[in-house]
């Protein structure tokens, strides 16, 4: 028989009980026998019959399927080091980077990625003695480099509230500056704008969401700060109109 203990987003600490019967444990939790504990502080999740827990605060913990922003910190022979900000390094091999076959004594891996260059990827595995491991393969890009743009860093667990319902909030920022932004579940986000002002105001409104993502009312300030900064860009000649908002964008 289902029982939950918890309410949806209720403050919880690590080992509290949360439900019991056919769920699926989610982040941040695990299970013993029918039985779904929290393993860290933060907001209890309860949807579609999993039960998870969004942390407070944190590094970020990997899980597969994740789609992450890396920057490649070392190149080994048959490899590259990745730093995901998470506790642990992650890797990407060679066979999960390219689709053909590449002679590893002929190749120089930094012609493909070099170390400073900033990546997509997707969490392939990591396994229990936290051996992270990544493909770039069939990602957007073709997993990067990503060239030009700014790296910003924001709270992992704050992630879905940058993205907000169906995309609404982080194709309202795209849309209202013009850049092109990639979110990544570790908290790194890759913004690039052709107007260096715009991919400021991007990041600056990004951070916004970070503060302030506990908060109500969130999608109109973010909206109202930019509308009034696009404003004061135009009467200072630094772009010529202000983008339109459309009405699915106003919500």
């Amino acid at each position: 028989m289902k029982k939950v203990f918890v309410k949806n987003r209720e403050l919880v600490v690590p080992g509290t009980l949360l439900a019991q019967g056919p769920f699926k444990n989610g982040r941040g939790t695990f299970k013993e026998g029918n039985r779904i504990y929290s393993t860290v502080v933060g907001l209890v999740n309860i949807s579609n019959d999993t039960v998870s827990v969004v942390p407070l605060e944190g590094p970020y913990i990997p899980e597969v399927g994740d789609n992450v922003i890396g920057k490649i910190i070392d190149v080994k022979f048959s490899n590259w080091v990745v730093d995901i900000g998470a506790p642990y390094q992650a890797t990407l091999s060679v066979q999960d980077a390219v689709e053909e076959k590449i002679d590893l004594l002929k190749t120089d891996l930094r012609k493909i990625f070099d170390i400073g260059d900033i990546i997509y990827a997707k969490v392939k595995a990591f396994n229990e003695i936290n051996q992270i491991d990544l493909i770039t393969k069939g990602m957007p890009f073709n997993g990067g480099p990503l060239r030009g743009g700014q790296i910003v860093k924001i709270t992992p667990s704050k992630v879905p509230r940058l993205i907000g319902k169906g995309g609404s909030m982080i194709n309202m920022i795209k849309n209202l500056t013009n850049t092109r932004i990639i979110v990544g579940q570790n908290g790194w986000v890759w913004v690039s704008g052709r107007n260096e002002e715009l991919e400021k105001l991007a990041i600056e409104a990004i951070l916004k969401v970070d503060r302030e993502s506990h908060t109500q009312g969130l999608t109109d300030r973010v909206r109202e700060m930019l509308i009034k900064r696009l404003h004061e860009l135009k009467e200072q000649g630094i772009i010529e109109e202000v983008p339109q908002i459309e009405e699915g964008e106003k919500k």
